[in-house]
């Protein structure tokens, strides 16, 4: 067999036994968000370059997770999507998120399993990861609404040419939470 087949029964065999032992405090979360990119970067072996976005643009992503543990720290596994309209993407997701009053502080790792579709359909299994840190304050009644920012990483080691690199985007954004 091999490390692709490995790595992908590997994944549906842990998302089935955390789905399977589920606790009382489990919870499936939909967050819809629009981002706003206003920095993004390369780091390099040769060095760092970036710069503050001179034009705004939303980009969407929907994220589910299923949520276990207490509502001030809770563990999630689940899919997110980015779409560039032309061409987006999915991912698996194990997140970390804290409620801390109005403020969510949230953690994210994703990748490994990335299936593009859109204009170039493709599905790579591979070392690609996907961390993200952001923090928000929630807003209403009901605090299904937050504003916040974060930021994203893309961490490639295994893809040729970029071995010692990594890209990153510093992001504002609206959320919508169900």
């Amino acid at each position: 067999m091999n490390k692709c087949g490995n790595r992908i029964r590997f994944a549906v065999l842990l998302t089935l036994l955390l789905v399977a032992t589920a606790g009382v405090n489990a919870e499936s979360q939909w967050d819809i968000t629009l981002n706003v990119p206003y920095y993004a970067g390369l780091k390099s072996s040769t060095g760092d370059i970036g710069d503050f976005s001179q034009y705004m643009f939303l980009i969407p992503d929907v994220k589910w997770n299923y949520y276990f543990g207490p509502e001030w720290l809770h563990f999630g596994v689940g899919l997110r999507l980015w779409s560039l309209v032309l061409e987006s993407s999915i991912y698996p997701i194990l997140s970390l998120e804290s409620n801390l009053g109005n403020f969510v502080i949230n953690a994210n790792i994703g990748g490994g399993l990335i299936l593009f579709f859109g204009l170039a359909n493709d599905f790579l299994a591979d070392a690609v990861f996907i961390p993200e840190v952001s923090v928000a304050y929630r807003l209403g009644k009901k605090k299904r609404f937050s504003i916040g920012t974060g930021a994203l990483f893309i961490v490639a080691p295994n893809v040729v040419g970029l071995e010692n690199s990594s890209a990153f985007v510093g992001t504002a954004f609206a959320r919508w939470t169900f």
